[in-house]
């Protein structure tokens, strides 16, 4: 175990339905967090029992905390109340996603990776929670593959799903900021930290599960992108063609298919963003709907 002093911060908005898994997953001997971990969780504007649900876990465990937010302002600013609390009382801030799932001892393989290398972020390999092979769960599938081979091979792209970050590290998002993780990427790079990408850490993850929502969630990933390529330049590496077409060499022969059909929805995607990103950014997106829905972890 890391004798980083260590804390985890939460953001979480009507995830009822997962949270509970993810607290029970945190607090028990699966993760083995140090009896001093904090885990802050930010309850932003939630109209459904997310609040009851954390208050009830913070009564057998005081390592949890509910940071409430009576009006939903953004994740940004659910960000910003963590990294205000936790700067000068931990070394590492671990980010999770309420509806995502550590396995066993990813939470420490982050944090001992980070305690051993330069890195001033270190992420885990984000798998999707095996489900009914559709269409749409085999391109998901593609897609995070590709994700894994650009960031072992070419390129690290931060996920935030599961990771463990300096604080000394930490700087505030700015609120009108669509999509956090790539701006927390540019911030570790800027301050002469890489970006560190630990496979063997695997925290499972809620997918869209129809085409749909898998174009809806896509074309926001992508006018988030698009906000921080013209405000600071920066490119993050899965939106290369070239690093795409290096990781598709990696896919078995039954995956082509998949990724010739998710290349057609990202171009789909591509498109609607540039349409929408003329109009005003949203940095409060609405929750993709059939990501929510509860999946035995």
């Amino acid at each position: 175990m890391s004798n980083l002093r260590t804390a985890i911060g939460i953001c979480a908005f009507n995830e009822e339905n997962n949270i509970s898994s993810l607290l029970q997953n945190l607090v028990s001997f699966k993760q083995n967090l140090p009896k001093d971990c904090r885990i802050l969780v930010v309850c932003s504007g939630c109209t459904d029992g997310t609040t009851n649900v954390v208050s009830k876990f913070q009564v057998n465990d005081k390592r949890i905390q509910v940071i409430v937010e009576q009006t939903r302002n953004g994740k940004a600013n659910a960000l910003n109340k963590i990294f205000s609390e936790v700067k000068d009382s931990a070394d590492v801030l671990v980010l999770v996603n309420a509806d995502a799932f550590p396995e066993p001892g990813s939470i420490n393989k982050i944090v001992s990776k980070l305690e051993t290398s330069d890195a001033g972020v270190v992420f885990a390999r984000p798998v999707p929670f095996e489900s009914k092979d559709g269409v749409c769960s085999r391109i998901v599938k593609v897609i995070w593959r590709l994700h894994h081979f650009i960031s072992l091979n070419q390129s690290p792209k931060l996920s935030g799903e599961l990771c463990a970050i300096r604080t000394v590290c930490l700087k505030p998002i700015p609120d009108e900021i669509a999509t956090d993780e790539p701006y927390i990427e540019l911030v570790v790079r800027q301050q002469g930290y890489p970006i560190g990408y630990l496979p063997d850490a695997v925290v499972r993850i809620r997918c869209p599960t129809n085409i749909s929502d898998l174009v809806k969630q896509r074309k926001r990933i992508w006018i988030g992108h698009m906000q921080l390529k013209q405000a600071t330049g920066f490119i993050v590496s899965t939106s290369s063609i070239r690093n795409i077409l290096q990781a598709s060499a990696e896919l078995r022969l039954s995956e082509v298919f998949y990724a010739f059909l998710g290349g057609v929805l990202e171009v789909a995607a591509y498109s609607k963003a540039k349409l929408d990103y003329r109009k005003a950014i949203p940095y409060m997106w609405e929750p993709i709907k059939s990501t929510k829905i509860s999946i035995r972890a």
